[in-house]
């Protein structure tokens, strides 16, 4: 009876890593919640994590990839989802050291400055600066980006 739970934890533990990558934490959360004994799923979660099908520094590396690219965000965001999914302090400070949150913080900027609404140069600049603070960027990259983004803006108009 035992080998069989343990395959079924293990086949369920797989389909779900098959829609996406999870957590160690995620996964664990996901196998308690279907009933599973926690004996049966700490086995699993071993043999998962042993044979490298599950890990971490991976799971978080696909994040960040994938988040950057959809909805780029700041490291204080970046650090909080990760933080939320389960991820180790210790892992998340290694994989935000080569996040460039300065580039992601412009991009992000550049596509919303064409929606951005406002009379006066100074409110598009305030919405857009309460824009990029909400998805988690410092204030020193918001900054930078802002000044970048407006001086060419600035340029063009001696160009009208």
């Amino acid at each position: 009876m035992e080998g069989n739970l343990s395959m079924s934890v293990m086949g369920f533990a797989l389909k779900l890593l098959g829609l996406r990558n999870h957590s160690c934490m995620e996964l664990e959360k996901k196998l308690l919640k279907k009933g599973y004994p926690r004996e049966s799923v700490d086995q699993v979660l071993e043999k998962l994590k042993g044979q490298g099908v599950m890990d971490d520094i991976v799971f978080g590396n696909e994040l960040i990839r994938s988040r950057s690219r959809r909805k780029p965000s700041g490291k204080v965001r970046m650090r909080a989802e990760l933080r939320n999914k389960g991820v180790a302090d210790s892992i998340i400070g290694t994989l935000l050291q080569e996040y460039d949150s300065e580039e992601l913080c412009y991009r992000a900027a550049e596509k919303k400055i064409g929606s951005v609404r406002g009379n006066t140069e100074a409110s598009r600049k305030n919405k857009l600066e309460v824009f990029l603070r909400n998805r988690g960027f410092e204030w020193h990259d918001i900054q930078n980006v802002l000044t970048r983004l407006f001086q060419v803006s600035e340029m063009y108009e001696h160009f009208d």
